[in-house]
């Protein structure tokens, strides 16, 4: 979608998320003490499309386009495509063998949705803690939980899946879901939507077969 044409709430959060990080960095003492963990911060990392079959939300970006590209990634706007449904890194060929697995073709991976728990890039997980720690004045958190929730509503997805034991955890927080958990799949309904949470070991999908039966369920489910 081209700037003109996203939803007046996409807007509206984009511009909410553009002025945080602004006030983020022109604050010279948290920047001095947060550079070191800082990679940037970036919304979608796919179309944002409205209704789709599935949505993806991870706990945080990665380093990866600091890694490559020497730099900040700084992106409010929705990408053009889909990235796991071409990109050589580990964690898009696990979801292209996910889809696989669950009769799913790379079609539906190009119409999904794909976002964070958190827009700030950090190297990992231990270092985005420590880099929301200095944070933690502004309210980042609640600010972060306010941001997916409403990124959600917009997007209106049918099916979930949380990247991450931390990331299911953490967007299922106080929300009114009743949890069930078999082996190293994990799942919840929110409403309508149907939540599947995996666990990782890095990159890899544990129980990657186990995933892909749940996600296989859920979508017969979503399209009966």
């Amino acid at each position: 979608m081209k700037t003109l044409d996203l939803p007046a709430k996409y807007i509206e959060l984009k511009n909410e998320v553009e002025s945080y990080y602004l006030d983020y960095e022109t604050n010279a003492d948290v920047k001095n003490r947060t550079e070191k963990y800082y990679k940037g911060i970036q919304i979608l990392f796919s179309p944002l499309i409205l209704k789709p079959k599935i949505m993806f939300i991870g706990i945080n970006p990665g380093a990866g386009f600091y890694n490559y590209n020497g730099k900040h990634v700084k992106r409010f706007s929705p990408l053009n495509k889909m990235e796991y449904s071409y990109g050589e890194y580990r964690l898009a060929k696990q979801t292209r063998k996910l889809f696989e697995l669950a009769g799913l073709t790379n079609d539906d991976l190009k119409n999904s949705v794909k976002s964070n728990c958190f827009f700030f890039a950090t190297k990992n997980e231990k270092e985005l803690y420590q880099f929301l720690s200095h944070l933690k004045p502004t309210g980042v958190y609640t600010k972060s939980k306010k941001w997916i929730n409403i990124l959600v509503k917009i997007v209106e997805p049918r099916i979930i899946i949380c990247e991450g034991k931390s990331a299911f955890d953490r967007f299922i927080k106080d929300k009114d879901c009743e949890i069930k958990t078999h082996e190293k799949v994990l799942f919840a309904k929110w409403n309508e939507i149907k939540i599947i949470g995996y666990k990782r070991n890095f990159s890899n999908i544990m129980s990657i077969n186990d995933v892909a039966q749940k996600l296989k369920k859920a979508q017969n489910n979503v399209l009966q």
